[in-house]
């Protein structure tokens, strides 16, 4: 039965203990950071009256976002400084002129990479930026929310905000064109890592290409994502301002001796045709992925994908058939098809896992198996502990938990080692973090699992 049933309220939240189990749900914490660099503020000399002064001390992160997600846009309100701007002798890099300025500019190289992050002992946050166009670099304040693994949890109206670089296109008319210019891996300026391709210029510019996508970037210019017709190995995003239309007639009449290219109405039977009575559906494949893994293929019928009598392949359309736990990345990338949505044709689909939004804590000892009871205030710190991983959306339905994020969360909150005072064991001394259950994570029960020795 159960030892106890405690109800506390924390941050606005109700949160309850239940024997060995934490129950939480999603809500804003910050965490307590452990110092493992610090920089040290000027002493300010003591006169007659001067206050006490505290040292400023900082602590610098690794940021973990996803590719498509390490951008921020100025808000025109703080200046950029070539380090945290309360450690002393902070120079400015970007005005707050110059920071309005950049905030109503559309142009990508304006656009702020994010690359690090810096906590003062006072509790502010700091950015580590640089623009695309690696003009201006520095750190900017961004308020007192943790944001290492997710930018919007930047605070509002502080120094920036999280941005998308680029936006979907739609496929030209006629996807065969050729090209003018060099193959990026990127359009240029909407990744900090966008570069010309590694093959030579030379060795494809005659080649006939396919375009498979389309994006936009803070421009307006329309950039197409396009597929060397013969070599798999050649693609590539360019402007598509460097392309033409190629005329693929003479290709087709090659071809149709042989083995005849299919149309959108290869499938639709005519009068002529005595021997068939019921036509066969026009199909699409669907194949959806997960971190460049294959999740699983959906063959629909193109009807099912039509809007106003046209099918298409966006979010909309496909959503009802999204594998669940999963939904579609915001990426310019999400959604690549293979050239006009006709029968028999393909669409890759990348999928990001859905967070959970509500999560159970429960602790093991490794040796027996057995479930501990913690103490009403190590459940406290439990729920805080879970909150943490919630708010940095690492808990994700459907997939393993990583043991190194929940090893960083439970340092912060000093959950490494735990006394057995405060759990329902014998014995002096503490018990040690050994690891996690990695089980995927179970949606309708979503569940963590510390293992202590």
């Amino acid at each position: 039965m159960q030892s106890f049933l405690k109800k506390t309220v924390y941050a606005g939240l109700t949160l309850f203990a239940l024997g060995s189990l934490a129950a939480v749900n999603t809500t804003t914490a910050n965490a307590k950071k452990h110092v493992t660099t610090k920089r040290v503020a000027k002493k300010v000399k003591k006169g007659k009256h001067t206050k006490k002064q505290t040292k400023v001390t900082v602590t610098y992160y690794k940021v973990h976002f996803a590719e498509n997600a390490a951008y921020a846009k100025s808000n025109g309100v703080v200046s950029i400084m070539n380090k945290p701007g309360k450690l002393g002798n902070a120079k400015v890099v970007a005005n707050k002129t110059t920071m309005r300025r950049l905030a109503k500019s559309k142009l990508p190289e304006n656009v702020f990479h994010v690359y690090g992050m810096a906590k003062t002992n006072t509790g502010l946050y700091y950015a580590h930026v640089v623009t695309l166009g690696g003009k201006y670099r520095g750190w900017i304040y961004v308020g007192k929310n943790d944001f290492q693994y997710n930018l919007d949890n930047i605070t509002k109206n502080t120094g920036i905000s999280a941005t998308k670089t680029l936006r979907y296109g739609a496929n030209p008319s006629n996807v065969n064109v050729k090209i003018l210019d060099k193959l990026w891996t990127y359009p240029k300026f909407s990744r900090y890592n966008a570069r010309v391709v590694s093959h030579k210029k030379a060795s494809y510019i005659n080649d006939d290409f396919v375009v498979e996508s389309a994006v936009y970037n803070t421009r307006g210019w329309l950039y197409y994502y396009v597929q060397d017709a013969k070599k798999k190995s050649v693609n590539g995003w360019i402007y598509s301002g460097s392309t033409t239309a190629r005329n693929a007639k003479k290709d087709s009449k090659k071809t149709f001796k042989k083995n005849p290219a299919k149309t959108p109405t290869d499938n639709k039977q005519t009068q002529s045709n005595p021997t068939t009575t019921t036509p066969t559906p026009s199909t699409y494949n669907l194949v959806f992925k997960y971190n460049g893994n294959f999740v699983s293929t959906k063959i629909v019928n193109l009807s099912d994908l039509s809007v106003n009598g046209t099918p298409v392949v966006t979010p909309d359309s496909i959503a009802k058939f999204i594998p669940s736990n999963y939904q579609i990345t915001t990426d310019a990338n999400a959604i690549n098809t293979d050239g006009p949505i006709v029968n028999g044709g393909t669409a890759i689909i990348n999928l990001n896992a859905v967070p959970a939004t509500r999560l159970t804590i429960a602790i093991k000892q490794k040796d027996t198996g057995s479930l501990l009871t913690p103490s009403s205030d190590l459940v406290t710190t439990l729920n805080e502990a879970g909150q943490d991983l919630l708010n940095q959306k690492l808990v994700l339905n459907g997939q393993s938990i990583n043991t190194d994020a929940v090893k960083s969360i439970l340092t912060n909150r000093n959950l490494l080692s735990i006394d057995q005072s405060k759990l329902s064991t014998s014995g002096a001394g503490s018990l040690q973090f050994v690891g996690v259950d990695t089980t995927a994570i179970d949606a309708s029960n979503p569940t963590v699992t510390l293992y202590y020795k």
